[in-house]
């Protein structure tokens, strides 16, 4: 009896404030008399805030409490991301959200749809749910879909389906990506109520809500709606709001996974059987497969591509370019490897070119020297007469000596005479065989003064036949360079004997020999040789180092090649130009840095 007595008071409690006009929390007309009752967990989502969810789904919790008295009703208004989160961790039996929301915990934890919302303003279930753009309306630049290009767009979240997703596809089809095409793209949050306030203030340039959300807000006096301007206005037969979107099915009432079958068949029969609300009721579940193909176009929610996905699609999509391309990355890798291969033939055969040169180089350098040799013989045997007649006559004068009977001590001196003259002899001879020497030799630290030296030691017969004076101008305390000592003897030779060869026929001028060395800005050896002989011209200057180029009658025209290839060997530099008055001066430079060859011809 008492208990009959409560359920009678708490209904007529309900009967009064409904014709009052006061509302309840609904977790309060949903309490259970019974704490033993279990408890049905049922989410919403509160897209215009938590109190007006409650307020638009009271008479759907309602059916329920009556259908359902031995559950416990129990109600939450979330947003998007804590729905998620309920229907993952099974915090919730039921809920109720957007189709968009709905596909993606139905694709990501096997939420199942009952029946699906129906209202008195659309009157078409199967196209329920749309979006509208808008601006106001007295903003003149703003007239279609293209002018939003460049413009501020206010939305209420990214995963909002008809808060922004429906819209989305709309401005994507349109060429229009709202993510880099605009100049500012802001999400604020729920309620959707505050988008269009921001834009009616002037915070943005265009908003999108979900449909039927100006009509509402102009019916409560909120707004007025000729104060906005609708962008790609559309119209659908019995869909009586302002829309810019195609439509889709409406909100689902669904189940999560683990939710029993017996309970949720009761609670779809009693929401089918729901009556008395003149707004909205609830048919039977619809495809909501427009709303998949939306999210794949998006690629968003579960259809987000993964790295593997995303090279598959592009590689089914542009297969022909792929192609295309990677057999121009074969042939590019092929024509590498050819040209490697024939990089290395070429190398080598360079090489081979160079090491035969470097050969010849060398044999017309013993040549050049066995001819030079040859045309110094006469001065070269007179030279070593010399000292081999000094030697006979202070031998036959020791013989004559002991003859007489003197005593050996007066056979000292002519003795010491024989030795220095053999020794003397034994140098000449060691000089013409270390210069018609033909065998390669390291390079050393060079004296050139010494080098220079010699070389007019070595030719010192052909000056005095010659009848020329010579004027050594060698720089001391010079420092030594790393070079063949035989191969530059051979170019300083050449050089003066080419100076020897070209006074010969002066007549009207002293004959002259002038050689001078010196540092040339601490990197260079330089070594220059003067003489005061005809001279050349300009034009046949430019051709002197040129093989097999000579003015002399019995020449080979090799020794000023031979000499330039030995200078350029050693990284150095040789040149020939004409003196202010009379002559030629020849000068070549030597680094004082060591050059990488470690060889060179003799």
């Amino acid at each position: 009896m008492t208990q009959c007595f409560r359920w009678f008071s708490c209904l007529f409690l309900l009967i009064i404030l409904s014709i009052l006009g006061i509302s309840i929390p609904l977790e309060v007309q949903a309490r259970k008399l019974n704490t033993d009752q279990p408890i049905i967990s049922i989410a919403v989502l509160a897209w215009r805030g938590e109190a007006l969810a409650h307020q638009e789904w009271d008479d759907t919790f309602k059916a329920l409490a009556v259908g359902l008295p031995n559950y416990q009703i129990k109600i939450k208004a979330l947003d998007l991301s804590q729905m998620e989160k309920a229907v993952k961790t099974g915090e919730v039996d039921f809920f109720i959200t957007n189709p968009g929301n709905y596909v993606d915990l139905e694709q990501r934890y096997g939420a199942s749809r009952l029946v699906t919302l129906e209202t008195v303003s659309t009157g078409r279930p199967v196209s329920a749910v749309g979006a509208t753009l808008f601006s106001l309306a007295s903003n003149q630049q703003i007239k279609q879909l293209s002018d939003i290009k460049g413009k501020r767009l206010l939305a209420v979240s990214k995963n909002a389906f008809g808060g922004f997703e429906i819209a989305w596809g709309v401005l994507q089809k349109a060429g229009i990506d709202p993510f880099s095409d605009l100049q500012a793209l802001t999400f604020s949050g729920f309620p959707l109520d505050q988008i269009v306030m921001d834009v009616q203030q002037g915070k943005a340039d265009v908003g999108t809500v979900r449909a039927c959300l100006l009509e509402q807000m102009a019916a409560q006096g909120k707004i007025d709606l000729s104060d906005f301007y609708i962008i790609n206005r559309q119209s659908y037969e019995n869909f009586n709001c302002a829309v810019s979107t195609p439509l889709y099915p409406n909100w689902p009432f669904a189940k999560t996974q683990t939710t029993s079958h017996e309970l949720a068949k009761k609670v779809a029969i009693l929401l089918l059987n729901m009556q008395g609300n003149k707004l909205k009721h609830w048919t039977i579940a619809l495809s909501y497969q427009p709303v998949e193909n939306l999210f794949r176009y998006l690629r968003i929610g579960p259809f987000i591509p993964s790295p593997q996905q995303i090279i598959s699609d592009f590689i089914r999509r542009y297969w022909g370019w792929f192609a295309f391309i990677s057999m121009l990355l074969i042939l590019g890798v092929l024509h590498v490897f050819r040209t490697e291969h024939l990089i290395r033939i070429r190398t080598q055969e360079v090489k081979d070119s160079q090491e035969k040169a470097r050969l010849r180089l060398a044999e017309l350098a013993h040549v050049s020297r066995q001819t030079t040799l040859g045309e110094l013989a006469s001065g070269l045997a007179h030279e070593i007469n010399q000292p081999l007649g000094a030697i006979a006559n202070y031998a036959a004068g020791c013989v004559r000596a002991i003859n007489a009977g003197k005593s050996v001590g007066d056979l000292s001196e002519p003795l010491s005479e024989i030795s220095r003259q053999a020794e003397h002899a034994g140098r000449i001879v060691k000089r013409i065989r270390h210069f018609v020497g033909n065998s390669f030799k390291q390079r050393d630290c060079l004296d050139i003064n010494k080098v220079i030296s010699e070389a007019i030691d070595l030719l010192g017969a052909e000056i005095r036949r010659s009848e020329i004076r010579v004027k050594q101008k060698l720089s001391a305390g010079l420092p030594k360079v790393s070079a063949d000592p035989v191969a530059i003897e051979q170019v300083a030779v050449n050089l003066i004997r080419n100076a020897i060869e070209a006074m010969s026929e002066n007549t009207d001028f002293d004959r002259i020999l002038t050689v001078t060395s010196s540092l040339v800005e601490k990197k260079w050896i330089k070594v220059e040789i003067y003489d005061t002989g005809i001279g050349l011209k300009n034009n046949t200057l430019e051709s002197l180092f040129q093989p097999f180029e000579t003015n002399k009658e019995r020449g080979m025209g090799l020794g000023l090649s031979i000499s330039q290839s030995i200078i350029h060997n050693h990284s150095g530099k040789i040149k020939a130009t004409s003196n202010k008055i009379r002559g030629l001066c020849f000068s070549f430079y030597l680094p004082l840095e060591e050059t990488p060859q470690n060889q060179t011809f003799t």
